[in-house]
């Protein structure tokens, strides 16, 4: 087994586990807000907590979701250049300077979440309703842009290879659904 087989088979594992968070956790989601809208509805009171942990859990779905899209490359692309260059290599290009910008912005942007989650831990903020750590929540956009970087990486570099051999992106969807 070489060493880029052992690397896919992470990556499999990888997918596979955000799949299953994102799964529970929007199930989850679903029923927390069911549980608020039955209790108002009925008792036209409020569960203390709930819909804080509706919005910060939220934030986690957000995060993850994200990362998945952009290993599925379902993100929203702004693919224009399609429209005026017919030639795969130019369009193989753009896509790899496209892949490789979106690494270099998501890098910066985990950076950012770095930071963010570093200050909370060391000014030791908590939550209104309950002393929650703040970081729990924060956290979810260092973890998804860490995936987000990886995956857009992985993207340039397949971006790199169709361009060296002169593929057609058609082709990367094609190599994309069978993937799947």
């Amino acid at each position: 087994m070489h060493p880029e087989s052992k690397l896919q088979k992470a990556g499999r594992i990888l997918v596979k586990l955000q799949k299953i968070f994102l799964f529970y956790l929007f199930s989850l989601l679903v029923l927390a807000m069911f549980l608020e809208l039955i209790v108002r509805f009925f008792f036209k009171q409020s569960i203390f907590g709930l819909s804080d942990f509706i919005g910060f859990s939220s934030v986690w779905l957000y995060a993850i979701g994200a990362s998945f899209a952009s290993y599925e490359r379902s993100h929203i692309k702004a693919e224009f250049i399609n429209v005026f260059v017919k030639s795969n290599r130019i369009r193989n290009l753009a896509r790899c300077l496209s892949a490789v910008i979106s690494a270099l912005m998501s890098a910066v942007f985990t950076k950012w979440s770095f930071d963010l989650c570093v200050y909370s831990i060391s000014i030791g903020e908590v939550t209104q309703a309950y002393p929650v750590p703040k970081v729990i929540f924060q956290s979810s956009f260092f973890f998804g842009g860490i995936l987000m970087v990886i995956y857009f990486i992985w993207e340039a570099v397949d971006c790199f290879s169709d361009f060296k051999m002169n593929r057609s992106p058609a082709d990367e969807m094609t190599r994309e659904m069978r993937a799947h």
